[in-house]
């Protein structure tokens, strides 16, 4: 016996994330009393989580609270949590699909979804969001399969396919595609674009900031006068997407995109927003994908593409390349209703599984 308690959970990679996943019945209901837990679990704040799980980044300092969906059609309910590092913040309002991709494997492993011959059609709602996501997981002979021949950039090696098709993808957090009502506004004499497609961000011209948008991400977030002006344009384009005052806040994020170099549709710097991602979001790269089809926004201008029904657009970013299968409708009315769905391939990795040990007080906090 001691006065620590134990949680089961495990401990997996998704896409280019990395974090804790655990059953929605073994934690607390309470939020506030929830995100104690989550702190001491990823050991935050400190900017080392040297007491807890987390890997002293923003995307491995990621929790996924899995539950059996009770909704018609949806098989299971995915509340992602991100645990600020230095900070005693949990954040609930953003999704992940990155770790949306641990997801599958996890429920099934975990006896929430029975495998299916060959491959396991997993339909997930994000509950921070309220999108709907198809999961398609290898599962030979009825089990998970994590190796494979596929590479995705950020991750070392090779690992099995996941199909992840966002549906219902379109105004989760802000109820417009274009929540400035317009493909481009101008804030402080800078063109910027506002989109909500799986995650609300604002976009605009790298050049515009002074870069040239093929940065590394150590560059970028070596330079503060950069994210003090990226921060500043972000809260006020917020305002304008109807979300009020977002300071403190990770929605919306940011993007400053440029020409690519590599073969690529465009390349992009996503921010989290107070520090370039080391690679991309997989829902950041859906909104990103989606504007380059949107006539007159800042992608569009930079990427330059024709539009079909399907469209597969390369997105080049810090250490390589997502691609991004875009559907649009056939009408080309800009609405909601424009773009249908966005699918993307990911890989997955179980690390470890087991028990996480928590202080025995934090229900009194």
């Amino acid at each position: 016996m001691s006065d620590q308690k134990s949680i089961p959970t495990v401990y997996m990679r998704g896409g280019t994330s990395k974090g804790l996943l655990f059953n929605k019945k073994d934690l607390p209901s309470d939020r506030k009393i929830l995100s104690q837990y989550l702190l001491s679990a990823m050991g935050s704040p400190d900017t080392r989580q040297i007491n807890g799980m987390g890997g002293a980044t923003s995307v491995t300092s990621k929790v996924c609270i899995i539950s059996k969906s009770k909704e018609p059609g949806i098989d299971i309910d995915y509340l992602f949590a991100q645990v600020v590092v230095d900070q005693a913040i949990v954040d609930f309002g953003p999704t992940c699909g990155n770790m949306l991709s641990a997801v599958g494997p996890y429920s099934i492993e975990q006896g929430l979804i029975n495998a299916e011959m060959d491959a396991t059609k997993i339909i997930i709602k994000a509950v921070n969001t309220g999108s709907i996501i198809e999961a398609i997981v290898p599962t030979p002979n009825k089990k998970v399969k994590y190796s494979g021949n596929i590479k995705i950039a950020g991750v070392p090696g090779e690992g099995a396919a996941i199909l992840l098709k966002f549906k219902n993808l379109v105004g989760g957090a802000t109820g417009k595609l274009l929540p400035a009502n317009e493909p481009i506004i101008k804030i402080e004499n800078i063109d910027v674009t506002c989109l909500d497609v799986s995650m609300p961000i604002v976009m605009a011209n790298a050049q515009d900031f002074g870069i040239t948008g093929n940065e590394t991400s150590a560059e970028l977030n070596s330079n503060q006068n950069l994210l003090d002006k990226i921060e500043r344009i972000r809260l006020l384009a917020a305002i304008k997407m109807g979300m009020g005052d977002v300071s403190g806040k990770v929605l919306p994020k940011f993007a400053l995109l440029s020409k690519p170099l590599n073969g690529g549709s465009i390349t992009s710097r996503y921010f989290t927003p107070s520090t370039c991602h080391e690679t991309h979001a997989a829902t950041g790269s859906n909104c990103i994908a989606s504007a380059c089809l949107i006539p007159g926004t800042v992608a569009s201008k930079i990427s330059n593409l024709k539009v079909s029904g399907m469209n597969k657009i390369l997105i080049e970013h810090p250490l390589g390349i997502i691609d991004c299968t875009v559907e649009t409708s056939e009408k080309k009315i800009i609405n909601n209703s424009y773009i249908k769905s966005c699918g993307i391939y990911r890989t997955a990795r179980k690390i470890m599984d087991g028990n996480i040990y928590l202080p025995e007080n934090l229900d009194n906090d």
